[in-house]
């Protein structure tokens, strides 16, 4: 075999970034093409796949909603040739939009799982915003109790066009209030959900079932779970894995929708796969 037949070095980059408020309305779609966007501009050599719509070895962990912001959000790309980790930190902070916060980047292994493989767990931070006086702490606390007593909430989700119907309480594993601060007009709460596939608590969910969507809020997703991490198993030790045939609902039960269901992806309309699960293909 000559040496232009064999295949050059191949490096896999994770990246942890924070997503702010600047851009928090934008879609996973967009988010996609910001960061392919972003290592274009920042002469990086990321690798695309073969085939006739090359797509970039740019892979997710699990996207966000709209609305929602990240603090420590993970990404995986493959880079051929490798470069310096530090070369390649300096080289997106430099081009990064506004709204985008580089955390960490560091080598993972070429042949590790994906990402959105390996994700069991994820922890929210709920902010309502509310004069001192608009919001009593005693309400709070008591619709926190009133979901945590209950065994069933039933919600109703669309995915791709087709409605269903789920119980949501089993995958909120913690849900209690922080507290307030008054300088800032804020209360807090945290809240721990399982997220396995086809199992996911969502934190617009739980906001609206608590009854408070009404309010100006935030909602911030501050840290992932992975199965590969013995720290964030020994986290996840205490509590069930639920499964998707335990939550869903049966045949004839209604649930209570948001009012504004989130939309599919425009690429995974028409039975076509998202552009997150065409990236999330194992690293090839």
């Amino acid at each position: 075999m000559t040496e232009e037949l064999l295949p050059l070095p191949r490096q896999r980059v994770r990246i942890h970034y924070a997503k702010g408020e600047a851009i928090k309305f934008i879609s996973h779609h967009d988010e996609f093409r910001l960061w392919e966007r972003t290592l274009r501009r920042a002469d990086l050599p990321l690798l695309y796949k073969r085939g006739f719509n090359p797509q970039p070895h740019i892979q997710f962990a699990a996207p966000l909603g709209v609305g929602i912001t990240g603090a420590n959000e993970p990404l995986d790309i493959i880079l051929s040739p490798p470069l310096a980790i530090d070369e390649i930190a300096a080289k997106l902070r430099a081009k990064l939009p506004p709204g985008v916060a580089l955390q960490v980047v560091a080598e993972a292994p070429l042949a590790a799982d994906a990402l959105q493989n390996l994700i069991i767990g994820a922890d929210y931070t709920i902010v309502l915003y509310t004069a001192p006086d608009e919001l009593p702490v005693d309400l709070i606390e008591a619709r926190i109790a009133a979901f945590l007593q209950q065994a069933t909430i039933w919600r109703e989700r669309q995915r791709k066009g087709r409605h269903y119907t789920y119980n949501l309480r089993p995958l909120v594993f913690e849900l209690r209030y922080v507290g307030y601060d008054a300088v800032n007009e804020e209360h807090r709460i945290f809240l721990r959900v399982q997220m396995r596939s086809g199992a996911t608590g969502r934190p617009d969910e739980v906001v609206d079932a608590l009854g408070f969507d009404d309010l100006a809020r935030m909602l911030q997703r501050e840290r992932i779970y992975f199965d590969d991490s013995a720290e964030d198993r020994a986290v996840f030790g205490g509590y069930p894995v639920v499964l998707q045939e335990q939550v869903a609902a049966p045949p004839g039960v209604q649930g209570t929708s948001l009012r504004e269901t989130p939309q599919d992806e425009p690429s995974a309309r028409n039975g076509q796969r998202t552009i997150n699960e065409r990236a999330g293909d194992e690293f090839a």
